[in-house]
């Protein structure tokens, strides 16, 4: 099957083929079927030399470092990443704010009318199991770690420029409407540019399976291969940096789930055998490739995440929950660009920095990987269709989810007189959730059910993360050969496993965390490219 050109149904200019091609220097490449496996013996000839061996270095020396002398390198990545906040925060969330711009006017021009792989291209999955695998393959575990955790601690330590009283009905609807600037629009409006970017140069443009492909439209010939493997390598680096960071907050979270049911201590030894029953199951399911086990993990996250929202909408303060969600979505929408653009907060505050600005370097770290497996599964649909599926009802998702959990949190917490905050202050956020269930009816079936969610959760991540990953380090990836060498992934998901289970063991999330944000800054700059070849794309198209 070939796919069309790049071009809408009512362009009336006939086929680019030709002008797409001498200004990409590539070409549509998958007009025949053929295996999508690459032969287990060409598998190291096929690696791209430059993105592979250099990360896999990389990450060793780092890990190697840190166990040598934790102190120093907490010290050192705490000192850069102020440097980052103090330097850049206005980066961040300018260019957050400019790419949801830039989705909104991407959907209503004419590119919103083109179908990702031409007019013929067939759908890789039904439209309930694309949205399901798109949303569960981003949030990850960060909607389970934070939804109760960040409410509370706005709530009780709001920032003084805000003007709101720790503990008071306006700080509640400041901590929620706080949630919805870190999770919602502008954090999936990154991911939709880098990933749709992709996904047209990927499937349309015939281009390489690559982070390079998001600079074609904009560079064409001038991006080398050196040069595109090198930021391939740059983003492999920095996202198997940040799931490891992921899986050690899973780690704890699952960690103080199985001491709450059952008393079982946390130890090493238990966050290993966490880490490996989830690396275990990912890889087998990545390994029976997309149509298969990555969609089935996506259906069980996202029927289980429904289910504990509704559950927690059913037997907790409802009327509560719906009044300061309303509240919290006007205030969000009303301050949407004075909190996005700094207009409010005074000169030397770092509060934004620290909290803004954090989630955002990790969306942006995230994002240039993120996009290829995104892009990858979009085939079939329409441009707009797209933005509707990766930032639209995402957004929507998280705002029920951030209103039901972290609505439910504020109640208890205040009714209770701060034990959601001592909980926070004396054990740690990861045991705040736990806290929160204690209040609810079924208690103990309720922590049992979202252990298991947050199990499934980071499978189904790890699972299109590895599937990703392995496709980067290989030459021999097209759009009609997807597939990539189980050895590699496996390599991969041991790698992350391994800095996981040795950051929630020994060295804690903190240095690892912050190292992850580090790579937020090339991130940002990666996208933003993206988001000009989009543009080059849709004038194209004009």
């Amino acid at each position: 099957m070939e796919p069309a050109p790049v071009a809408g149904p009512a362009n009336s200019r006939g086929s680019r083929r030709g002008s797409w091609r001498r200004w990409t220097g590539s070409r549509p490449s998958w007009r025949n079927k053929r295996s999508s496996r690459i032969p287990y013996r060409s598998v190291f000839s096929s690696l791209k030399p430059i993105t592979f061996w250099p990360a896999l270095a990389g990450i060793l020396l780092v890990l190697a470092v840190t166990a040598a002398d934790e102190q120093r390198f907490i010290a050192i990545a705490t000192a850069v990443n102020a440097a980052i906040i103090d330097h850049f925060s206005v980066l961040f969330l300018y260019s957050a704010v400019l790419l949801l711009g830039l989705c909104v006017y991407i959907f209503c021009s004419p590119l919103g009318n083109v179908r990702i792989g031409g007019e013929r291209a067939d759908r890789i999955y039904s439209p309930f199991r694309w949205f399901a695998v798109s949303l569960t393959t981003v949030v990850a575990m960060g909607i389970l770690f934070w939804a109760v955790a960040e409410p509370v601690v706005h709530f009780r330590e709001p920032p003084g420029f805000s003007g709101v009283e720790p503990g008071s009905d306006a700080a509640m609807v400041f901590s929620l409407s706080t949630v919805f600037v870190h999770w919602t629009l502008a954090p999936y409006a990154i991911y939709t540019v880098a990933a749709l970017t992709f996904a047209l140069a990927f499937y349309n443009l015939g281009c390489e399976f690559s982070v390079g492909s998001l600079f074609r439209p904009l560079l064409g010939r001038r991006l080398g291969e050196p040069t595109a493997e090198a930021i391939d390598g740059l983003v492999l680096f920095a996202v198997v940096v940040g799931m490891s960071a992921v899986l050690s907050a899973g780690l704890l979270l699952i960690g103080d789930g199985l001491l709450y049911l059952f008393a079982l201590p946390k130890s090493s030894g238990v966050y290993a055998a966490i880490a490996g029953f989830i690396v275990t199951v990912a890889l087998l399911s990545a390994a029976s490739g997309l149509r298969q086990g990555i969609q089935l993990f996506a259906r069980i996250n996202t029927f289980v995440f429904v289910l504990l929202l509704f559950y927690l909408l059913l037997v907790g303060p409802t009327a509560f929950v719906v009044r300061l969600g309303a509240l919290s979505l006007f205030d969000f929408l009303v301050d949407f660009f004075p909190r996005q653009l700094l207009l409010n907060e005074p000169q030397g505050s770092r509060w934004s920095g620290w909290w803004t600005t954090a989630f955002y370097a990790s969306w942006f770290a995230w994002a240039p990987l993120s996009c290829l497996f995104l892009g990858k599964i979009a085939r079939g649909y329409t441009v707009r269709q797209f933005i509707l599926v990766n930032l639209v009802l995402p957004s929507l998702f998280g705002m029920l989810w951030f209103t039901v959990f972290g609505g439910a949190a504020l109640y208890y917490d205040s009714v209770g007189e701060g034990g959601m905050f001592a909980v926070y202050r004396d054990e740690g956020l990861a045991a705040m959730t736990y806290q929160l269930f204690g209040y609810l009816p079924g208690s103990r079936v309720l922590s049992v059910f979202f252990v298991f969610a947050c199990f499934i959760s980071f499978i189904t991540a790890t699972d299109s993360n590895t599937d990703a990953i392995g496709g980067l380090c290989m030459k021999a990836v097209t759009a009609e050969r997807m597939g990539s060498p189980f050895v590699i992934k496996l390599l991969w998901a041991a790698v992350i496993g391994v800095i996981g289970w040795c950051s929630a063991s020994y060295l804690g999330a903190d240095g690892i965390k912050m190292l992850a944000n580090l790579a937020g800054l090339p991130g940002v700059l990666i996208v933003l490219a993206s988001g000009a070849s989009l543009l080059v794309l849709a004038r194209k198209l004009a």
